[in-house]
C-alpha cells in the first residue's frame, strides 16, 4: 500500500516545487513595442513608441499612469482605453481603478454655482424678461430654463447648455468672439479632490462645433498630446500637419 502512493506523493512534490518556483521568479517582461496603432474616427494614428520612449527619453510615467511597485511594467493604454466608450465601457471602467481618486485624472473640473446676478440682468435688459425667456408664445409667464431643457436635449428642445449660451451670446458676443477657453468667467468650478458626484460625459462640454467658448472634442483631445509636443518643438504640432499621425 505504501508503495502505491510513493508516485502520487513525488507528483505532489513536484508540481508543489513548480508553484513555488513560479511564484519567486521574476516577472517577465514584455518587449518595449515599436509602434502602436490607435485607431480613430479622425483616421488612424501609427504612434512610434519606441521612438518617444528611447530617442527622445520621455520617462514613462510622463504617459502612463504610475504602478503600485515602480519595477512593475506600464499598462498598455488599451486596458483601461477602449476603442468605443459604449455602453459597457462606462459601467466597468471604474473597477479599473483602486479607489475614485483616479478619476479626476480623466475627468477635470465639474461646473459648481452659475455666476449670474439676476437682478443686475434684470437692469440691463430694462426689465424686458423676453430679453432671455421666451415670448408668450411659448411660454405664458418667464420660468426656469431647466424646466424644459435637459442636460441632454432632444431633437426638438435644445440642451439646457447650448439654449442659455445661444441666449448669452446676444449680449456677450465679444466673450465668444475673443474665444476664451473654459467655463470660468461665468461658472464656479468644483474642487475635484473633493468631489463625490456623477462625471460629466466629455460630448456634454466638448461638442462637436466651435460655436461657443468651449472646446470642442476634438480640440481637447489634440491638446493632451500637442501642447507636450509644442514644449518639447519636436513631433506634429504645426498647423497642416495632421497627415503624420492620422492615416486616411
Amino acid at each position: 500500500m505504501r508503495k502505491n502512493f510513493f508516485p502520487i506523493t513525488l507528483i505532489l512534490a513536484i508540481l508543489f516545487g513548480l508553484s513555488v518556483a513560479g511564484y519567486i521568479s521574476p516577472e517577465k517582461k514584455e518587449k518595449i513595442p515599436v509602434r502602436i496603432l490607435f485607431k480613430n474616427s479622425g483616421g488612424k494614428v501609427i504612434f512610434t513608441h519606441i521612438r518617444h520612449h528611447r530617442d527622445y527619453e520621455i520617462p514613462c510615467d510622463r504617459c502612463h499612469h504610475e504602478r503600485e511597485t515602480s519595477d512593475q511594467d506600464p499598462l498598455p493604454c488599451s486596458s483601461c482605453h477602449p476603442e468605443s466608450f459604449n455602453k459597457d465601457y462606462v459601467r466597468e471602467h471604474i473597477r479599473s481603478f483602486p479607489d475614485t481618486s483616479y478619476c479626476n485624472k480623466c475627468h477635470h473640473a465639474e461646473l459648481g454655482k452659475l455666476n449670474f446676478d439676476h437682478k443686475a440682468h434684470e437692469e440691463y435688459a430694462d426689465e424686458d424678461c423676453q430679453t432671455c425667456h421666451h415670448d408668450t408664445n411659448i411660454e405664458d409667464k418667464p420660468q426656469k430654463c431647466g424646466n424644459c431643457h435637459t442636460n441632454a436635449g432632444t431633437s426638438k428642445i435644445p440642451s439646457v447648455r447650448n439654449a442659455a449660451h445661444d441666449r448669452c451670446i446676444n449680449c456677450h458676443d465679444e466673450m465668444f468672439d475673443e474665444g476664451l477657453k473654459g467655463c470660468t468667467p461665468c461658472h464656479k468650478m468644483q474642487n475635484m479632490k473633493n468631489y463625490s458626484g456623477d462625471y460629466t460625459a466629455c460630448g456634454q462640454c466638448h461638442q462637436e462645433n466651435d460655436k461657443d467658448l468651449v472646446l470642442n472634442r476634438a480640440s481637447a483631445f489634440h491638446d493632451q498630446c500637442m501642447d507636450c509636443h509644442k514644449e518639447m518643438k519636436r513631433g506634429p504640432y504645426k498647423d497642416n500637419e495632421c497627415s503624420r499621425c492620422h492615416l486616411k
